[in-house]
């Protein structure tokens, strides 16, 4: 069997409260109780579930980080305003008279 070491069983702890309350509060608003799953589940699932959530946590970083990549490489990409001439007081003077 696997030792977890003190983040691994904080991670597992966690998951197992957010899945309990995610199961709790969709009871509560539909009307149906529905048990929780990883009570009395077995520890090879748990840290099954403990794994996926690692894994979602860690693909919506890398999603997060290439879409600020991916907006600052456009940023540079494009191109800069095009400068227009404009005419003076002076110019518009000279060009009236």
């Amino acid at each position: 069997m696997q030792q977890l070491n003190h983040t691994d069983g904080f991670r597992q702890l966690l998951v197992t409260v957010s899945v309990a309350l995610l199961f709790t509060a969709g009871a509560d608003s539909v009307g149906h109780l529905y048990t929780d799953p990883l009570i009395n589940s077995p520890t090879t699932f748990q840290q099954r579930v403990a794994q996926m959530t690692s894994l979602e946590a860690e693909t919506r970083r890398f999603e997060r980080n290439m879409a600020i990549a991916t907006a600052a490489a456009a940023r540079l990409k494009r191109k800069p305003p095009t400068t227009t001439t404009t005419t003076t007081t002076a110019n518009t003077a000279a060009r009236d008279s």
